[in-house]
């Protein structure tokens, strides 16, 4: 596979090639069938030459209205079973190569969804984005449009080509003519178009992703007033795929023109060669309209086969990267493997070690440098510390969303050897289109409605079921409206129904206003109660209630400790303790409440589209 730089993996042509045959040879009756019906329709149409040529030697040799009429009533019928094994033929392609795509698409996704956060987050998002849309959307109008017209015009060339020979050889060599024309055109095509036609997906992957930094960082480009040298930037990226776009035009068109060519040549072949044999006495003069009439004929077909090399070109690019993405699942699958949710009734509770552990975004300055910290069995740890000092990055490396440079994370397998599953709910927040059901099961997708809503009613979010429609109650846009805090609550409700050896929570409340507040902390309460836990504490309030805290300071160990020992020591944690509340003493187990600026209450006036990794 072939990388580029930002974006995932692209297949090789063999790979890709290779992926079709393994998808493909799984339906392999059914593929038969429909090229085998295809093959009946354009084999049945092979009678329209020879029946016209016969009409026409009957007008030349006075038979009479009988053997025309006849003739007449034969060419129908041709037509009409031609015509239904074709449509029947080219729907059961269809069907059959849709079904292989969405089962492709799912894999796709499978694959996306499982992959680590670091891989994807290596590339640019649009690049995930373009794979998913515009190249499923070119392989989809390929198989629904192209490919059973592709598959009747080869079969249409083959038996037409047939035809000509056995009306006579020399006239089927004549019309030959055009072949190396055809092959120049084909070859010249192919050379470039899949370099091009690659490119043009690239370019607009790379112009995509300027759209999307431009439309999040929107307030920082204003405040800065950089407008200009974003705009240019977009500019520059869509002069390049515009520049490269026109390379793909005028490559097809050269290819079109050369086509003409070729159908020029072999036609005046024919009826040169058609004219010359008639003269001689060789063949009748229906033989020769026949023969033309089989050369002419070729015409679309040919240029349908060949025509249709473009959008073929197109969705190999897309297959390419979509198998790309699959191939990296793949990988990954032969490696460490995907983490699924547990069963509800797991009850493994691993501890975890962290040993020495150090970790670059850019390899350059370490986010994290020779941490250790170990967490036993069924107790909770909170990570303390100012933004920037690296408690997101070890809240994911512990969660198994990437690897560190140095140094491990290790959490003891079960006694039947099961690998322990962790669980990540951070404070970026995403509701799916759907029902609430549907939100619930991203989660596990065999869990009950039973479980769902006795999950909901855990987590104290049982206001979900509060409409008439229940589990099945639409959310988000074209339904129920849900606010920051009550998606974060449903986000919580997921963590109890997945039910996770280990659950990461980064700072899985920040989205709580003075009205949830207390809501989500009771939540947060029920999702770590016996459960081995990290909590990336958005208020000190959850760090106290942890059974150890861990402060961090430019990514290495300030202090450890349980909250009454880090204050007992008066260090860092203490001062921060004494900040947030007030006092320099352990306070009443309500610390005040810090003044939110909007408050979010459930029920849920405003839906939210931002990415959540629960």
């Amino acid at each position: 596979m072939t990388p580029a730089h930002g974006t995932l993996p692209i297949a090789g042509p063999r790979r890709t090639r290779e992926e079709i045959v393994r998808r493909l040879g799984a339906h392999r009756g059914r593929l038969a069938l429909s090229l085998l019906t295809l093959l009946g329709g354009t084999a049945v149409t092979l009678a329209t030459p020879p029946l016209l040529g016969g009409i026409v030697d009957a007008v030349a040799d006075r038979d009479g209205q009988g053997r025309i009429t006849v003739l007449g009533a034969v060419l129908v019928l041709v037509a009409v079973a031609g015509a239904a094994l074709a449509h029947a033929g080219g729907r059961m392609l269809v069907v059959l190569v849709q079904g292989v795509l969405a089962a492709l698409r799912e894999d796709v996704f499978e694959t996306a969804v499982h992959l680590p956060a670091s891989t994807l987050e290596s590339s640019d998002s649009s690049d995930v984005v373009s794979r998913v849309t515009r190249d499923v959307e070119a392989i989809s109008e390929a198989a629904s449009d192209v490919l059973p017209d592709v598959t009747n015009a080869s079969f249409t060339i083959g038996l037409s080509l047939v035809g000509l020979a056995v009306l006579d050889i020399r006239l089927a060599l004549a019309g030959l003519i055009c072949l190396p024309v055809h092959v120049l055109a084909t070859r010249q095509f192919l050379a470039r178009s899949h370099v091009v036609y690659g490119d043009i997906r690239r370019l607009e992957s790379t112009r995509g992703q300027s759209v999307i930094e431009a439309v999040h960082g929107a307030e920082t480009i204003r405040t800065y007033r950089s407008q200009d040298r974003h705009l240019g930037e977009l500019a520059a990226h869509s002069e390049l795929a515009i520049a490269r776009q026109r390379d793909g035009v005028r490559l097809r068109n050269r290819f079109t023109g050369l086509l003409n060519a070729a159908e020029f040549l072999g036609l005046a072949a024919v009826l040169v060669t058609g004219f010359a044999l008639l003269g001689s006495g060789a063949v009748s003069v229906g033989a020769a309209t026949a023969a033309a009439l089989y050369f002419h004929r070729l015409f679309g077909p040919v240029g349908a086969l060949l025509g249709s090399l473009d959008d073929i070109q197109r969705a190999t690019a897309g297959l390419s990267r979509l198998v790309g993405i699959t191939d990296l699942g793949r990988d990954s699958d032969s490696g460490a493997g995907h983490e699924r949710p547990a069963p509800a009734d797991t009850r493994h509770r691993p501890a975890i070690d962290v040993k020495g552990v150090s970790f670059s975004y850019d390899g350059t300055r370490d986010a994290l440098r020779e941490v250790s910290l170990h967490v036993p069995p069924g107790t909770s740890l909170a990570l303390v510390g100012a933004s920037g000092s690296g408690k997101s990055t070890l809240a994911r490396l512990i969660a198994g969303l990437g690897e560190p440079d140095r140094g491990e994370v290790t959490t003891p397998a079960a006694e039947d050897g099961r690998a322990p599953t962790r669980y990540l709910v951070t404070q970026e927040i995403h509701l799916f289109g759907g029902t609430l059901a549907d939100n619930l099961r991203i989660a596990r997708p065999t869990a009950t409605d039973d479980e769902l809503r006795r999950g909901l009613r855990e987590a104290g979010a049982d206001w979900a079921l509060g409409t008439g429609a229940g589990l099945d109650t639409v959310l988000g846009p074209g339904g129920t409206p849900v606010d920051d805090g009550s998606v974060q609550h449903l986000a919580l409700a997921r963590a109890l129904i997945a039910d996770p050896d280990v659950v990461v929570l980064d700072e899985a409340t920040a989205q709580s206003g003075q009205q949830t507040r207390g809501v989500l902390r009771t939540a947060l309460e029920r999702v770590t109660r016996g459960r081995t836990s990290v909590i990336v504490a958005h208020r000190l309030e959850q760090a106290r209630d942890a059974d150890r805290v861990l402060i961090l300071r430019h990514g290495e160990v300030a202090e450890q400790g349980t909250h009454d020992e880090l204050l007992a020591a008066g260090g860092e944690y203490a001062a921060l303790w004494q900040a947030y509340t007030g006092t320099g003493t352990v306070p009443h187990p309500t610390p005040p409440p810090i003044p939110h600026p909007v408050p979010h209450p459930v029920p849920h006036p405003v839906p939210h589209t931002k990415e959540q990794h629960s």
